[in-house]
């Protein structure tokens, strides 16, 4: 595994799909834990429990939720803004924001973390630590079959939700009659698009060639050529979270139980996540709906990496979804993550039977390479 391309390509090999929770998962983490320890000072495989299935199974009950919000004004139209409010705002929180505040209406898996560490030749002065994760998702099947039309679906879908309980509570107040009106069979016509969050998923598990271990590999042999630099006074830290798809499980449970240790360590956390295309590679200053800002020296020291090392400096902010960065950042750590996708459009490798191999092209993985091994020698010699 001397390189980022042929060691996702062991990766599949070895372990093929690896959901959130799985046997293939914790054995690839386990695995990843043995190669570190080649050259790493500490080398941990840290389990952390949390509700693995939580996100994307509530979705169900969301989809019940606004139906039953378009038939209950038959009887009592003050019953059905409640529900509406109710369902809309729990969809909100839970699942648009990451705020997980559903998850204790879930029954808790194992998932595991990878952790190494190198230690500094001298005095550790600050942490630098690149990330990853390891699981991959089920496949998005609306996304496979009608690509950005499946994506547009789920969000006017999502649209549906949130705007039905303004629709009601606007008719409660005027006292309209909403069973029946041309507002409610407005409604009644979007509730088929329900069906791509409630059949979100299909048997297919993908192979998560660039999302993520892509970022995985990159991490690795970032930190593997690190460890041969003798570094000064920078302390270098992998981590490879489990169950990102779930929710950013992995990196919340990570961020959580070492949040004082790395304000104290004085860390920077570099995440990487789907570094696919060398033209859309982005520095994200932002993360749109985990409402995340990300450190603006560190994105900004980033990208004069990019620069040094013949790259385009491409700040970015994400519309939908989240990274693992936003687990440090909402804690007050500095950290921001490095996407090579498209942000304008669906990829249509993006959770799709299309994440295989072939679609990583080695000199990709290997010019981010060398950006962060650039980075970390830059600021290690930094006065």
């Amino acid at each position: 595994m001397d390189s980022p391309y042929r060691f996702v390509a062991h990766f599949i090999e070895r372990f093929g799909p690896r959901k959130a929770g799985t046997e293939a998962e914790t054995n690839a983490q386990h695995y990843l834990g043995e190669q570190l320890r080649t050259f790493c000072d500490d080398v941990a495989v840290e389990p952390f429990s949390a509700a693995l299935r939580a996100k994307f199974s509530s979705l169900r009950f969301f989809t019940f939720g606004f139906l039953a919000a378009l038939i209950i004004p038959y009887w009592s139209l003050s019953i059905a803004v409640l529900v509406a409010l109710v369902n809309a705002v729990l969809y909100l929180f839970h699942f648009v924001l990451f705020h997980n505040v559903l998850d204790g209406l879930f029954s808790k898996q194992l998932s595991h973390n990878t952790v190494g560490t190198i230690e500094p030749q001298l005095k550790a002065e600050n942490t630098l630590i690149f990330t990853g994760h390891m699981d991959s998702t089920p496949e998005f099947i609306w996304w496979y079959w009608l690509k950005n039309w499946g994506a547009r679906a789920m969000i006017m879908a999502g649209l549906a939700w949130l705007s039905l309980p303004i629709y009601l509570l606007i008719a409660w107040l005027l006292k309209w009659s909403v069973f029946g009106s041309v507002g409610w069979w407005i409604y009644v016509a979007l509730a088929p698009l329900s069906l791509v969050f409630f059949f979100i998923h299909g048997n297919r598990v993908v192979d998560g060639a660039q999302d993520n271990l892509s970022g995985i590999a990159i991490a690795y042999e970032v930190v593997r050529q690190l460890a041969s630099r003798k570094l000064q006074h920078t302390r270098i830290r992998f981590v490879s979270f489990g169950a990102e798809e779930c929710g950013l499980k992995g990196s919340a449970a990570y961020a959580v139980r070492y949040r004082e240790q790395l304000i104290k360590e004085n860390a920077q956390v570099i995440n990487l996540d789907g570094v696919l295309d060398i033209d859309n590679m982005f520095v994200l200053e932002a993360e749109r709906l985990p409402m995340q800002i990300h450190d603006k020296k560190l994105v900004a020291a980033l990208l004069n990496a990019f620069e040094r090392n013949g790259l385009p400096k491409k700040p970015g902010t994400i519309p939908i979804g989240g990274t693992d960065a936003t687990s440090f950042t909402a804690r007050g750590i500095a950290a921001t993550s490095i996407v090579g996708l498209p942000m304008g459009s669906l990829h249509p490798t993006y959770h799709t039977r299309l994440d295989v191999l072939e679609c990583l092209n080695p000199n990709t993985l290997d010019r981010i390479t060398d950006v962060l091994v650039d980075f970390a020698c830059t600021l290690d010699k930094r006065p």
